[in-house]
């Protein structure tokens, strides 16, 4: 293995030298969350000396559960709670001001990593002449369990996504030796990655972190309200027998026991986890950490210089049918409740309508079409439509792509589009895609556009303001 030394501030990275770049891993930007900082922001890592950044570090403890054949590869990766690390890939480090590509992974806020998946990070950096970033964060009940009322220590909320920000303070502190630019930052993230960029728009402080966003299945949208979240913190309490308060308890609960009841108190329906009050893990607006609801923070103007790309699957919900996840429903009324989360007095209304618009569709694809729009296609614009009306610019697209894989059942599904935006759609790599010839070509152009986009704040089509234009990937 052949080894190259970068010096920044008072530290030595040594990372790995190969002919498409250089690779650093697992380099700490955060103390171990671990004891009494279990449950605590994270404190910055003040480096000095040799750094080695040889070899990947942790990512955050996670149920690891077996995944269908045809799924993104994984050659997989180590768990633990000592997990406040970040990758970075770069051509070279020569002083250069390349534009910096932050990775945020998604996985509902329980699971993620920037190890062992399927990408190639070294390609990606070399096509596009940038330096790209990839940090771990705490996930879970570690990273976003609402602790502060119910343990009445104020406890901050959001630890993973403050995690991210001391991640992005380490990428301002340091990318410049890597070759990157730090004034030039794009952060990308799916789903609940995506999730946590968009609460970046409701904090204070952090304008300075970043330039642009880009965010698939994911917007400014998916925030839980205090009351919801200490619900769900007490209802942990009171299953794993620690006693609100109980500080000493708490830290000594095993991770496999964290774990294991984060799952018992999280809502499986879909509609359930992503309507109001819906029990889920994610962005708390706790006041604190999170001033504001992000669209409020994107309405008032404070973040109009940066630019942004949103975007979503057009049939995003239609895995979870597929495989079983979501039952089909059974009668009418089932639809009818699903739609009354969201819209509890015009439920009749608004299902009415979309009965209307898919007269032939059966019932299983009423409640798929209506998840898919009012969860990702419907937040997504919104966002965008708010920071256009406050004069930032951002693009948005629908991504149509089907897999052939048993006759196309799955649609175009969420997180389909992950890949295609990273270029990276090889069979071995991605084997739903294949490899096929139009799958290529379409990565090379959302990837093409991504670099784009980093490059210079414009994605090759039109903005979504002027005339709600969406740019169709297909």
């Amino acid at each position: 293995m052949k080894t190259i030394d970068v010096s920044s501030c008072e530290a030595i990275y040594r990372g790995v030298v190969s002919e498409s770049g250089l690779s650093f891993f697992g380099i700490p930007y955060g103390e171990p969350p671990v004891g009494a900082l279990r449950f605590q922001p994270a404190k910055a890592v003040v480096a000095k000396g040799l750094v080695d950044a040889t070899q990947p570090g942790n990512a955050p403890p996670q149920i690891r559960r077996p995944v269908p054949v045809w799924t993104p590869r994984n050659t997989g990766f180590l768990t633990g709670e000592d997990c406040l690390n970040l990758n970075v890939f770069t051509p070279a480090a020569n002083g250069g001001k390349r534009p910096v590509v932050v990775h945020v992974f998604g996985g509902g806020f329980q699971t993620g990593s920037v190890n062992g998946g399927y990408q190639d990070e070294l390609g990606f950096v070399e096509r596009g002449d940038l330096v790209y970033v990839r940090p771990n964060f705490r996930t879970g009940a570690l990273g976003f369990l609402h602790l502060g009322e119910v343990m009445g220590d104020g406890s901050p909320a959001n630890r993973g996504m403050l995690d991210l920000v001391l991640a992005l303070e380490w990428v301002q502190a340091n990318i410049g030796a890597f070759g990157g630019d730090r004034d030039n930052v794009t952060l990308v993230g799916l789903s609940s990655g995506g999730f946590t960029i968009g609460a970046l728009f409701g904090m204070d402080g952090i304008a300075h972190l970043f330039r642009r966003a880009w965010m698939m299945s994911g917007s400014a949208s998916r925030i839980i309200d205090p009351r919801t979240a200490s619900s769900m913190a007490l209802d942990f309490l009171d299953r794993t027998g620690i006693r609100p308060g109980d500080h000493d308890a708490l830290q000594a609960l095993p991770v496999e026991r964290i774990l294991t009841v984060q799952e018992e108190i999280i809502a499986t329906d879909l509609g359930e986890r992503n309507s109001p009050g819906g029990r889920t893990m994610g962005i708390v607006l706790d006041g604190a950490s999170l001033k504001r609801h992000p669209l409020d923070g994107l309405a008032a103007g404070t973040f109009r210089d940066k630019q942004m790309v949103v975007g979503w699957t057009r049939d995003e919900a239609s895995m979870w049918y597929a495989l079983g996840i979501m039952p089909a429903p059974k009668g009418r009324e089932r639809v009818l409740s699903t739609v009354a989360r969201f819209f509890p007095d015009k439920s009749e209304t608004v299902l009415s309508e979309i009965e209307r618009a898919y007269p032939k569709a059966g019932l299983a694809e009423l409640e798929e079409r209506f998840l898919s729009a009012t969860i990702y296609r419907d937040t997504a614009q919104r966002t965008a439509e708010t920071h256009g009306n406050a004069g930032g610019k951002a693009f948005a697209y629908e991504f149509g792509w089907v897999p052939e894989f048993e006759g196309g059942r799955l649609g175009s599904s969420h997180s389909f589009d992950e890949p295609f935006v990273f270029g990276n759609v090889e069979a071995e790599r991605v084997p739903l895609a294949g490899g096929k010839p139009h799958a290529v070509k379409l990565a090379n152009e959302m990837s093409d556009a991504l670099q784009t986009f980093a490059h210079t704040g414009t994605a090759p089509w039109q903005d979504f303001q002027k005339n709600r234009f969406i740019k169709r990937f297909e």
